[in-house]
């Protein structure tokens, strides 16, 4: 009889066992569409203020491409008025006006050109300080002071 109720026990357990609960009966599909749409979670709300910003960076990299653009419109500006200032040197050279009146005009702009000529210099500097990149390379030499002394 002990063994007749355990073989019982046990047939009961094995069907118990082999029932498959709902949950577990779910096809990929089905499993698939519940991890892409979980049923509870976080709700997150996107204000119009980073909407706008999200906008401009898709339209550049964020303001950083303003500057940029402002930065390279600058030194092609200063480099056009450094050539039409060239030229214009040329042509008081080759002009028929008196030598002292020729002379303190490409004075003038000579030295409206050494200006534009810094300008431009120091907005290319700027330009490859804002890209990270140096200057003039490497480190400042600092000299061995009284390495003589030190033997």
């Amino acid at each position: 009889m002990a063994i007749h109720s355990l073989a019982q026990q046990t047939s009961i357990f094995v069907d118990a066992m082999s029932v498959k609960s709902p949950a577990v009966e779910k096809t990929a599909d089905e499993n698939a569409q519940e991890a892409k749409t979980p049923e509870q979670g976080d709700t997150v709300t996107i204000s119009e203020e980073a909407r706008s910003i999200i906008a401009m960076e898709k339209a550049g990299t964020s303001g950083e491409t303003g500057e940029e653009s402002d930065t390279e419109q600058t030194l092609q500006s200063l480099k056009d008025q450094i050539a039409r200032l060239e030229q214009e040197i040329e042509e008081l050279q080759d002009k028929d006006i008196p030598e002292d009146q020729k002379l303190t005009k490409i004075q003038d702009k000579e030295l409206q050109l050494m200006q534009l000529r810094d300008q431009l210099l120091k907005a290319e500097q700027a330009k490859l300080k804002a890209d990270g990149q140096t200057l003039g390379g490497g480190t400042r030499a600092q000299g061995f002071g009284n390495s003589v002394s030190s033997f």
